[in-house]
């Protein structure tokens, strides 16, 4: 029998005596299920109660044991989404800048585990190490391969493509990846991915014995002209995607003799190559058309300014696997549809990079996926850059300089972006090498590109200048302590100043600096070199430059100048040490004790302690950093003729913010209390006035 609505509300309306025991019936239901609520709450109470008495009576709960779970490893099977992806790519010369777009929209979209085998140089090594071990993704491996001593195997191919000799190294991956790698994708760093890499990599299975190369249609006609171009099948094939079985490729084939063989019988005719490795792979191609699989053009979708690739997508550009800018305009090409996929590649440009660390399978063994932080910790948050790994890009922009000679100097400092201005003042009056921490976030990275190269004169004009981007983390204080950490690791000059970035230096005082270390030669002394610090109240003024204009100005009892010692009125144990009195007289370096709280710049030799990461916002950063030296038995010497002034401007939003936390003053005095019994156990020394 077939119950409805409007049959049960007939019965009710004709059979009323029916509501009484249905009333009944919904009213003992509910509470019935009222009680058993009530007796899950009860049952987890009493739940709480036994595990407490199993914690103290010494029995272990395994249902929470360890506060770390550890999974099983699930095989690297084939077809499994715990199947690895090999891809290879070459990340040599400018590379590193413009590949991070790329990975982060391939690491967007894929779901298997990936394994990048990078072909790097000596620089661009460097940066992928510190970028992958920083980033910390779930299920995703690297190899670096140093292959600067190969390139000379490709250097006597003429060549004029707008890489240079790195756009040839593709042709050396058989001899440079390892015999245990099978397969694998290589692609170009200019890509935008829109799909899973897994469609690319479960194509090897459709290969034929016979095929190991599988390539794109060239979206061009560029290899239509035989007269003056490379030989090529039809219109060619682009190699910015291209599949490589490696197995098949050492198996049946001497791959080395083949494409040197056919460089030389075209540079007969042709004298150079004009798409480097992609000219030589088609006339590979050319020669042996059966090694070729061809791959749908939706996975290599080219934009350059010739491109037939409205062909491959017609009116539906959502068909698009892959993105691949090889224009040598990149991704300011002009062409249809370009700023549609422009602006999906500034989306990965802005992606915050930090979201790609989510865990998307268990496929490692013994992976911890959850762990227990004491919540109760007041000062969890003030701990956690001591925990969190900061995703951190070495050299963003280009950097070339070469260390002078033994006692050459480098600036060390650290700082946001709203602090970008205060760069390019310090840099018209700092000569030397300049290592800068910027804490940012991934939607600022192309601001900070506009500001170096089109809106700053001074800064796109310097090559001694070290970016090193450290992106923003939600759950971390300003990670003061990290950033100097940073630019410090990364400089190669023997010595280093270390300062604030709104100072400004005195004329000359790269030179200068550079003199003292020569003539002081602190290093094997263990002496570090102190740069007393001003300030001036007034905005519009103009720092003095000179130490006989500093002394005219400089307010005393006697006379009330516009300049006066930094922090004098906030914070006069800050650098009260440094003795300014004397200062103003001494034409000699002078030794000065150590005393609590002094926080000065000094110059001292790279291998000077790292500062301490515990101290992350506002507080007690550098002084820890300056007791530490002295436990560790240095010495501070004051330079006479060399000085830093600092200009009045507004506060740093975040120093706003960490100052407003209500545990601010409590969680700074426990971690001092904790640093100074660290350094008690560490080196045996009791430094009791540094507490106060």
């Amino acid at each position: 029998m077939n119950f409805s609505s409007k049959y049960v509300f007939n019965c009710l309306f004709f059979r009323p005596w029916l509501g009484v025991p249905l009333g009944i019936w919904v009213a003992v239901s509910v509470v019935y299920y009222w009680w058993l609520i009530s007796r899950i709450d009860v049952l987890e109470t009493e739940n709480k109660v036994i595990k407490k008495q199993l914690s103290v009576s010494g029995i272990r709960d395994f249902s929470e044991s360890d506060n770390k779970y550890y999974v099983p490893e699930i095989p690297d099977a084939v077809g499994t989404l715990c199947e690895t992806v090999h891809i290879a790519l070459v990340c040599m010369g400018k590379c590193t800048r413009i590949i991070t777009p790329m990975l982060k929209s391939l690491l967007h979209h894929r779901q298997n585990p990936v394994h990048f085998h990078f072909i790097v140089g000596s620089g661009s090594a460097q940066t992928i190490t510190k970028l992958f071990d920083s980033w910390d993704l779930p299920d995703v491996k690297y190899t670096c391969y140093n292959t600067e001593n190969r390139l000379s195997e490709v250097r006597w191919i003429p060549n004029s493509h707008y890489s240079g000799i790195y756009a040839l190294v593709k042709l050396l991956f058989p001899s440079i990846l390892p015999e245990s790698l099978k397969q694998v994708i290589v692609l170009d760093s200019d890509l935008t991915f829109l799909s899973d890499i897994v469609e690319l990599w479960n194509m090897f299975h459709n290969m034929t014995d016979d095929q190991y190369i599988g390539l794109v249609e060239n979206e061009s006609n560029w290899y239509s002209n035989t007269e003056t171009r490379w030989p090529a099948l039809g219109r060619g094939f682009n190699t910015g995607v291209m599949l490589l079985d490696l197995y098949k490729i050492r198996r049946k084939i001497d791959w080395t003799s083949i494409w040197r063989s056919t460089v030389k019988e075209n540079l007969e005719r042709l004298k150079e190559t004009t798409l480097a490795d992609q000219d030589v792979i088609n006339a590979i191609i050319k020669k042996y058309p059966k090694i070729l699989y061809t791959i749908n053009c939706q996975y290599n979708v080219q934009m350059s300014m010739q491109t037939l690739a409205k062909s491959c997508y017609g009116e539906d550009v959502k068909t698009v696997k892959i993105i691949h800018w090889n224009s040598p305009s990149k991704y300011n090409v002009r062409i249809r549809d370009s700023e549609y996929f422009k602006n999906i590649h500034q989306s990965y440009v802005n992606f915050d990079g930090n979201l790609l660390r989510e865990k998307l399978h268990r496929c490692s063994q013994n992976e911890v996926v959850t762990y227990k932080m004491n919540h109760s910790d007041l000062c969890l948050s003030f701990r956690a850059a001591q925990r969190i790994k900061l995703r951190t890009h070495l050299y963003y922009m280009d950097y070339n300089y070469i260390n002078v000679d033994s006692f050459d100097v480098t600036l060390v400092l650290q700082l946001s972006m709203d602090r970008l201005q205060f760069l390019e003042r310090l840099v018209k009056h700092w000569d030397g090498p300049l290592s800068a921490a910027i804490y940012l976030s991934d939607c600022e990275v192309t601001k900070l590109e506009s500001f170096i190269r089109d809106w700053s004169s001074t800064l796109s004009s310097r090559n001694n200048i070290g970016y090193h981007l450290v992106f923003k983390h939600d759950s971390v204080h300003y990670p003061v302590n990290y950033l100097r950490n940073i630019a410090l690791e990364n400089v190669n000059t023997p010595y280093v100043f270390l300062m604030d970035v709104d100072f400004v230096p005195m004329a000359g005082l790269y030179e200068h600096l550079r003199t003292a270390t020569k003539l002081i030669n602190p290093y094997p002394q263990k002496k570090c070199l102190v740069v007393p610090a001003f300030e001036t109240q007034r905005y519009r003024a103009s720092p003095p430059r000179y130490k006989e204009e500093l002394l005219s100005r400089l307010s005393t009892s006697n006379s009330h100048g516009d300049v006066g010692q930094f922090r004098a009125r906030e914070w006069p144990r800050g650098h009260r040490a440094t003795n300014y009195l004397k200062w103003t007289t001494a034409t000699a370096p002078y030794e000065i004790e150590w005393q609590s709280d002094y926080e000065p710049y000094l110059v001292v030799h790279r291998t000077v302690p790292k500062y301490d990461t515990r101290f992350s916002g506002f507080g007690w950063n550098k002084v820890s950093h300056s007791v530490e030296l002295r436990a560790r038995g240095w010495r501070a010497v004051v330079l006479p003729g060399a000085f830093v002034v600092h200009t009045p401007h507004a506060p740093s939003p975040d120093i706003t913010a960490f100052r407003a936390d209500p545990h601010y003053r409590i969680c700074l005095a426990l971690l001092k209390q904790e640093f100074m019994d660290d350094l008690k156990r560490k080196y045996n020394v009791s430094l009791e006035d540094s507490k106060t």
